[in-house]
């Protein structure tokens, strides 16, 4: 089930939202100024987040409860050790316990991503974007249960008592599809106290329509000429081709993937809470390591504080720096899924923002923007392709016709239609931001948004109210 299902947009969100809202109207007085505020309202949304998790990795249910028990119970024992401790130079078992969780973790990850053999409804499936891997959101829920623990014994944030609390924190449903990844010293105190209202739900609901918009409109219409191209024999690929193919593609990831986090932030500010941002603006950028600050920022900001790896200039010598970017990428490229193809390009990233992290980028920066934008742009759609391709060798025929190598052999026409080339445009002009000064016009949407919908409510309210007295004079009447 995904957020452009209509049964999600149709049945599953319209009863988890009336059911949460009816949860936060029914809480008892006294608990609405303490921590058990949103007792209900978060069981309502840990029960729809199972629910959601249920519809498309049935598979795991079971194996995924038992981590979820796994990781409350390891962070309650961390917990307790730090607070009980007598000598904490000596006593190692906090760190024996965060090295056994960690490890548990992974172990699960490889397990159900590598050795398990999926039932054939479920590998059948063509997900929009790469993150959909099977089973759903697993490389979320382990990267939260990471956070989770490493948190908890470093002390940052204390353990999470309530299961329910800790329970939604891993599974909460609107980051399972592409994320943003949230530290849970971030969202923990979400979980007790955070503000709905109104206001919030109207910026939630147009987070949520730029998202839909990104996904069903653009990147959904730009697949079609992406996977013709792709697919492509090549004897049949030529120049223009592969270009359209590879600018096609880079677009669609773009949008599919920002659209899905633009509607989990939606979705997590329509229930009260504030998720961070995962791009700005990355086809903006001028160089590769500009490019990868801005495109899925919550997982580098996660690489960074879990795995100590970053792409940020420090005072390591150069050689150092070169070999922990190339780490880093690397790991990128098995966060995305298993296959040589991922592997490579995550390589091939690091090898090129490293490049620019040791002289490089101060080569770049002396040329004019046009052709720093234009040397990104060339670097991304190349890497692209290898991402993209079902293996390296059908990568390099596909540069290999880029680069106009392939021969004089005429290619086959690639017919796009009109709602093509309409999406080609608009993707092309709102990749990156034309007018900086444009976000300040949302804040008049917003509140437009909030307007209609206090129109819409109380024109409701009162037409119900109306129909109710009617009826109850009709039936005063007849008897």
């Amino acid at each position: 089930m995904l957020f452009t299902d209509s049964v999600f947009l149709l049945r599953f969100l319209p009863v988890v939202l009336a059911f949460f809202f009816i949860a936060l109207a029914v809480t008892p007085r006294r608990w609405r100024e303490g921590p058990r505020r949103f007792t209900l309202p978060n069981a309502v949304l840990l029960a729809g987040s199972v629910v959601f998790l249920a519809s498309g990795a049935w598979y795991f249910i079971q194996l995924i409860g038992v981590a979820i028990a796994f990781n409350y119970l390891a962070a309650l024992a961390i917990g307790w050790c730090r607070r009980n401790r007598a000598a904490p130079r000596t006593n190692l078992l906090p760190e024996a316990l965060l090295t056994f969780a960690v490890t548990g973790n992974v172990v699960l990850l490889a397990v159900c991503r590598y050795a398990i053999a999926l039932p054939a409804d479920l590998t059948n499936q063509s997900f929009a974007v790469p993150q959909l891997l099977a089973p759903f959101g697993l490389i979320f829920i382990v990267c939260h249960a990471i956070s989770y623990v490493v948190d908890v014994a470093r002390g940052t944030t204390p353990p999470q008592v309530s299961p329910i609390r800790a329970s939604l924190y891993l599974l909460f449903f609107p980051l399972l599809c592409a994320g943003p990844l949230v530290r849970y010293r971030e969202m923990g105190p979400q979980l007790v106290q955070r503000r709905v209202t109104l206001a919030a739900f109207a910026y939630g609901v147009r987070r949520w329509l730029i998202g839909f918009c990104k996904v069903s409109l653009i990147a959904q219409t730009l697949a079609g000429p992406a996977d013709v191209v792709f697919a492509m024999s090549p004897d049949d690929l030529g120049t223009l081709q592969a270009w359209l193919g590879a600018i096609c593609f880079s677009l669609q990831i773009y949008f599919d993937l920002s659209g899905y986090t633009d509607m989990a932030i939606g979705f997590g500010r329509m229930f009260g809470f504030r998720l961070f941002e995962n791009f700005r603006w990355p086809y903006g950028a001028y160089t590769l390591t500009e490019f990868w600050r801005r495109w899925n920022i919550s997982l580098f900001d996660w690489c960074r504080g879990y795995l100590g790896l970053s792409i940020t200039e420090n005072n390591e010598s150069l050689m150092w720096r070169a070999g922990r970017i190339v780490v880093l990428f690397l790991c990128v490229g098995m966060w995305h899924g298993p296959g040589l193809n991922l592997l490579v390009w995550g390589g091939m990233h690091g090898l090129v923002v490293a490049l620019e992290q040791v002289g490089l980028g101060s080569h770049l920066v002396r040329l004019p923007r046009v052709f720093r934008h234009l040397y990104l742009l060339v670097a991304v759609l190349v890497l692209w392709v290898v991402f993209r391709s079902e293996s390296l060798v059908a990568a390099l025929v596909m540069i290999e016709a880029m680069a106009g190598l392939r021969g004089p052999a005429e290619p086959l026409p690639l017919l796009l239609t009109p709602l093509h080339w309409t999406a080609l445009v608009a993707a092309v002009l709102t990749a990156a931001p034309l007018r900086p000064g444009f976000s300040r016009w949302l804040v008049t949407v917003d509140a437009l948004t909030t307007s209609t919908l206090i129109l819409v409510s109380t024109s409701c309210v009162f037409v119900w109210s109306r129909l109710t007295n009617t009826l109850f004079a009709l039936t005063g009447r007849r008897r």
